[in-house]
């Protein structure tokens, strides 16, 4: 577990976030609807991603069209099956249903999301250092999904490659978890003088 997860998210499971990826405009008007995105103002495939504290991909949702709510993603992709008694989930804005899937489930998982301003016109003193405190770690995750972008195949996935967008992202996922760790320690910096890890120079996936 890294430093910077300690003492407050010490049993953190898995850092949780959506991204899309531009696509083609699909032929069919259902397609279309399916996956035109209300956030980018595009047509998108949405994709949700869960992380290690350590920062290397542990969950990957099936490619969803821009439409579907981060909730629904979250929910789809199986994560609550693998979640125990006293994990921690760190999650985005985004999922506020999933709250209520928790409770239903019976597990004693605590899901720890940024405060809502909601009717207030300013957070007070505790909720800003709660903010604060939930972005310190759960901005990796964000660092994890600008590593995803870099693979210029997901720039703008053309529509002959729509039947395989399922394996386009995993391969991209692996590559990313084949780069060094986002967080250094003594024992990444001994795998990365064995050449454990790839260099974004020698890697790259465009088609």
């Amino acid at each position: 577990m890294p430093d910077c997860f300690l003492p407050d998210y010490n049993n953190s499971r898995v850092i949780t976030n959506c991204t899309e990826f531009r696509i083609d405009i699909p032929t069919s008007v259902d397609n279309r609807v399916f996956t035109y995105s209300q956030y980018k103002k595009n047509f998108t495939a949405k994709v949700l991603i869960g992380i290690t504290p350590g920062g290397f991909i542990s969950l990957r949702s099936d490619v969803a069209g821009g439409r579907k709510s981060d909730s629904q993603l979250i929910i789809e992709s199986g994560l609550m099956d693998s979640l125990e008694d006293g994990d921690i989930v760190l999650a985005d804005k985004g999922f506020p249903e999933i709250r209520t899937v928790i409770d239903a489930s019976g597990k004693k998982v605590q899901l720890v999301v940024p405060p809502f301003l909601e009717k207030k016109s300013e957070f007070s003193s505790e909720e800003t250092q709660q903010t604060y405190s939930v972005a310190r770690v759960r901005i990796h995750v964000e660092r994890i999904m600008q590593r995803l972008r870099t693979y210029h195949i997901l720039h703008k996935i053309p529509q002959h490659l729509f039947h395989c967008i399922n394996d386009i992202l995993h391969i991209c996922c692996i590559l990313v978890n084949l780069k060094l760790p986002i967080i250094s320690d003594k024992k990444i910096l001994k795998m990365r003088e064995e050449n454990y890890f790839i260099t974004d120079e020698n890697c790259s996936l465009s088609i």
